[in-house]
């Protein structure tokens, strides 16, 4: 085509689905008796199937192309969410988390290193990205201040992070927890591997979703990796997991009750599976969030 004749562009939407041009992209509205799923809309260029080119050159190869088929993909699912819910995020630049929050509907607001000096009183729970304590030293020199918080009221969740990500075992949590090391004895890498919901008066996994063998089903790459190994008596364990022929880990999910707040610390690789639209993922996180 002449290169100053634009391309038209559309979605293949199934029946029942309206999928309308833009300005921007595309207004997509899903029928109201939608059934939860993962819905894919193929990208049409003048009604052919859209990819994009990703040019690879290696000494061994050569030059070559990588085509990748283009969609947009739409989550469906049964969600809900906690009550009375106001989050500050705080990433370390590797994960989407805080977006994730946002999509899902809950309060939530990034931290900058401002807000970090702040109040943090109005937050009933913040959540620590994967490898943030690593990243944001304004973070790391507010430990002793997420303490205070958590002992009067708030909670605080903590995803993945390396023992080297700024996480001293005993100063980083508000409680000791020393995360295991090498990953490979501290991981599970099988992404369906069995998943057992241990005893615990935690309501973590009841509440407001009611965590199921089917949450566990569809993840990618991995349940999770470097899980804590030891940790204060205060913290539970909440699910005990392995690959085939390993004993069982527990230190997956540990959760403790801190004065009138909670910590809760994560090793499963959450943040991958929310960008991979994992259900589960979205339902787990959404009850790990609740006020302490």
């Amino acid at each position: 085509r002449p290169a100053q004749t634009p391309a038209t562009l559309a979605l293949s939407a199934p029946d029942g689905w309206r999928a309308e041009r833009t300005a921007d992209g595309f207004a997509v509205t899903p029928p109201a008796d939608l059934a939860p799923g993962l819905y894919r809309l193929p990208l049409q260029i003048d009604g052919k199937p859209g990819f994009t080119d990703q040019p690879i050159a290696y000494p061994h190869i050569g030059r070559t192309q990588l085509l990748a088929p283009q969609a947009i993909s739409i989550l469906a699912l049964d969600l809900a969410l906690p009550a009375n819910t106001r989050i500050g995020y705080v990433g370390g630049g590797s994960d989407r988390v805080g977006f994730w929050l946002g999509a899902m509907g809950l309060d939530v607001t990034e931290l900058d290193d401002a807000a970090l000096a702040g109040d943090l009183s109005g937050f009933t729970s913040i959540v620590v990205g994967t490898f943030a304590f690593g990243q944001r030293p304004a973070l790391l020199a507010i430990t002793a201040r997420l303490r205070d918080w958590v002992e009067a009221g708030g909670h605080l969740l903590t995803l993945y992070h390396r023992p080297g990500d700024g996480w001293d075992p005993q100063t980083t949590p508000p409680r000791p927890i020393r995360i295991g090391s090498p990953s490979l004895r501290w991981r599970v890498t099988n992404p369906a591997a069995d998943v057992a919901i241990l005893p615990t008066s935690s309501s973590l996994l009841t509440t407001p979703n009611a965590i199921g063998p089917e949450d566990w089903a569809g993840w990618d790459k991995e349940r999770g990796l470097y899980f804590a190994a030891e940790w204060d008596p205060s913290y539970e364990p909440l699910l005990a997991t392995s690959d085939a022929g390993e004993a069982p880990l527990n230190g997956s999910l540990i959760s403790a009750k801190i004065g009138k707040g909670r910590h809760t610390h994560t090793s499963l690789v959450l943040h991958h599976q929310l960008d991979k639209l994992v259900p589960g993922a979205f339902r787990l996180l959404a009850n790990l969030v609740q006020p302490a």
